[in-house]
């Protein structure tokens, strides 16, 4: 299963991690992150996503 995360910093500093929606897929999970046009979001493995052992984006938007 995948989580669909969604990333969010604040102008004061810190950032946020959201758990958007779950899919059984990877492939799900991008697809639905297109349709709903999230750019600053990634599909990651639940189980990884839980325990911690993920890795967030490092990339900066210019918006």
């Amino acid at each position: 299963m995948f989580a669909l995360v969604l990333t969010i910093c604040y102008l004061g500093g810190g950032c946020e991690d959201f758990v958007v929606d779950a899919f059984n897929t990877q492939q799900q999970c991008t697809v639905a992150m297109q349709q709903q046009g999230l750019r600053q979001a990634g599909c990651y493995p639940i189980e990884d996503f839980i325990d911690g052992y993920w890795i967030p984006a490092h990339d900066n938007a210019d918006f």
